[in-house]
């Protein structure tokens, strides 16, 4: 892992203290400074009625927020203290394509960042590594005092 070696054992300590991850089943795999792949396994709660029983549109958006936000976190150093917070200012989603089975990984992309505000991009893929997704996300970063 590039950078600060300390970067995925804190998202995964992070991740800890967000419940919501866990009802729907988000898991780190990978981090680097600017950079997270979240996985997502398909579940029978997480699909849409109707006759395809496809991934639901909002379980793709929530692992989208969920990349972009720990990308962010992953610019934080080592030696700075615990930022007051972090928040989704603005997100766009685009849906390429239906998920019908499987997993799904989310790659997070700083793309610029600042004191206060990161932009991100993210891109969702299958199994099969077909892009299905793709969002952007501007990311409030509310730092120690």
């Amino acid at each position: 892992m590039a950078g600060n070696p300390d970067i995925e054992p804190r998202l995964r300590e992070l991740i800890g203290e967000v419940p919501f991850w866990e009802t729907v089943g988000i898991s780190l795999d990978d981090a680097e400074v600017g950079r997270v792949r979240l996985r997502l396994a398909m579940r029978e709660d997480l699909r849409t009625f109707g006759e395809r029983r496809v991934l639901h549109g909002g379980a793709i958006a929530t692992l989208i927020d969920s990349a972009a936000a720990s990308a962010t976190r992953t610019l934080r150093g080592a030696d700075e203290p615990p930022w007051r917070g972090l928040a989704t200012t603005d997100m766009h989603v685009s849906y390429l394509a239906a998920v019908t089975g499987g997993e799904v990984t989310a790659e997070g992309r700083v793309l610029r960042a600042g004191r206060s505000v990161a932009f991100l991009a993210v891109e969702v893929r299958n199994d099969e590594d077909e892009l299905v997704a793709r969002g952007s996300a501007t990311m409030q970063i509310r730092r120690a005092e």
